[in-house]
């Protein structure tokens, strides 16, 4: 295990005065973390498995966005350096359009996943905005940024109330179910706030050139959720048509029901650990020999995620979305169940402190267990689940390797908990992405 200076020590650099103190500081950090750069380059170096993308929009969608990304990008630009004084702090400024049009010149994707589709919104409304921007300070834009918005409302609560909770293919319907329900909430939260909005409101600090530009950028960019959610709904039901299924509603809601009774008991042994870490003895900051409070505290702090996701699942499904907010329960008590099982595990094999050889075993069981997720032939849903555990496992090493730029002690030992308690976190999760399935899909009950 890596430890910080041992008391002696310190006592000697203490007794050798404060002159003598100060020229050593620089020694004692190099001491405490040097070693530990060394331990964990073991860790660092474990490679993730990458995991397939368990929803794909198409590349026409794709294609689409970075026409208009690139149209409006190139536009702006012509005219740009006809402005001769910009807003400070521009959210789309200059090297925005020009990385907008870079990507729809570039178009670097390699399949139309999930990702690839954010990226290419988000240089969408950049450009959109930019364009806005642009063409108001030269007085050439001449209409109202808001004025789509109505009709784009509209057409997300008719995708929304279309609809069908059916399927043949309860996996594949929450996995895809679950984005054309984020996107159309989203739009549909947004643009109703954009229908009335004022580009001369006095209560915001932006310039009205700045705010035309934020209004139709995101008009724009609400109106690229919908049609991104209409087209997972099309993949959707290619994959599982309506007309070969049957009823979904009563299954996701009988599934809400065991994951609630499952988490509040989880919820109450969270009130509990938060007691009994308060309880830990607080050593001064360099002091601690095991960094247990840290371990507990990151543990707990970020498993601090699936409490806000139920939170958010039942948010979701009060407003009308039940594939969202069953998915996000499910997540919710991966999350919480893997926290209370991993915490229970280190402190019944001592290994609830900061020590490399834990942490790596760590990394090492949750990749795989990964691994052989991956290679049992997994369902779209337990992909959604899995991807979210790789995600966890690659902040882990980040965390990780931030230990190693950090000087304090105090840093130093939060960011090891910290990634020790997302290597404890993914594994967890990847353990229970069976049960998650079976209870989400209706294959199993309590």
């Amino acid at each position: 295990m890596s430890r910080p200076p041992r008391p002696s020590r310190r006592r000697f650099l203490a007794a050798a005065g404060a002159g003598s103190l100060a020229a050593l500081a620089g020694c004692t950090t190099a001491y405490s973390t040097l070693p530990n750069r060394l331990a964990y380059a073991r860790t660092r170096r474990r490679s993730i498995p990458t995991v397939p993308a368990p929803v794909y929009a198409t590349d026409e969608l794709l294609h689409d966005l970075v026409d208009e990304a690139g149209e409006y990008a190139a536009d702006a630009l012509e005219v740009w350096d006809e402005i001769d004084d910009h807003d400070r702090f521009l959210r789309y400024g200059r090297p925005r359009l020009e990385h907008a049009a870079e990507y729809a010149e570039d178009r670097p994707w390699e399949a139309p996943t999930t990702d690839a589709v954010r990226t290419a919104r988000g240089h969408q409304w950049q450009a959109a905005s930019g364009y806005a921007y642009t063409m108001a300070r030269l007085g050439e834009f001449d209409r109202d940024p808001t004025a789509d918005a109505e009709p784009f409302l509209e057409r997300a609560n008719d995708r929304h109330a279309e609809f069908e909770y059916v399927t043949t293919d309860p996996a594949t319907f929450l996995a895809y179910g679950r984005y054309v329900e984020h996107d159309l909430s989203q739009a549909r939260a947004l643009l109703s706030r954009r229908v009335d909005a004022d580009v001369d409101d006095q209560n915001d600090d932006t310039s009205r050139v700045e705010r035309i530009g934020s209004l139709y950028g995101g008009v724009q960019q609400n109106r690229a959720r919908i049609d991104t959610a209409e087209t997972y709904h099309d993949v959707l039901r290619e994959r599982d048509p309506v007309s070969d299924g049957t009823r979904f509603d009563e299954t996701m809601a009988d599934a809400r029901t065991v994951f609630h009774d499952r988490i509040e008991d989880l919820l109450e042994d969270r009130e509990e650990w938060f007691d009994r870490i308060g309880g830990f003895e607080d050593d001064d900051v360099g002091e601690s020999e095991t960094g247990r409070r840290d371990v507990h505290s990151a543990l707990y702090s970020r498993s601090d995620y699936g409490d806000s996701l139920v939170g958010d699942a039942d948010r979701r499904v009060d407003r009308g979305y039940a594939v969202y907010g069953t998915v996000e329960l499910a997540k919710g008590w991966l999350f919480l169940a893997a926290a209370r099982a991993e915490r229970e595990r280190i402190v019944s094999e001592d290994v609830d402190v900061l020590d490399s050889g834990a942490i790596d075993a760590a990394k090492r069981d949750a990749v795989e267990r990964l691994e052989a997720v991956l290679a049992d032939d997994p369902d779209l849903l337990t992909l959604f689940f899995a991807e979210e555990a790789q995600s966890w496992i690659e902040s882990g090493d980040r965390d990780i390797e931030r230990s190693g730029l950090d000087d304090e002690e105090e840093d130093w030992r939060w960011s090891q908990a910290n990634g020790y308690a997302r290597y404890l976190l993914a594994r967890g999760v990847l353990e229970r992405i069976d049960e998650a399935v079976a209870v989400a899909t209706g294959d199993a009950r309590e």
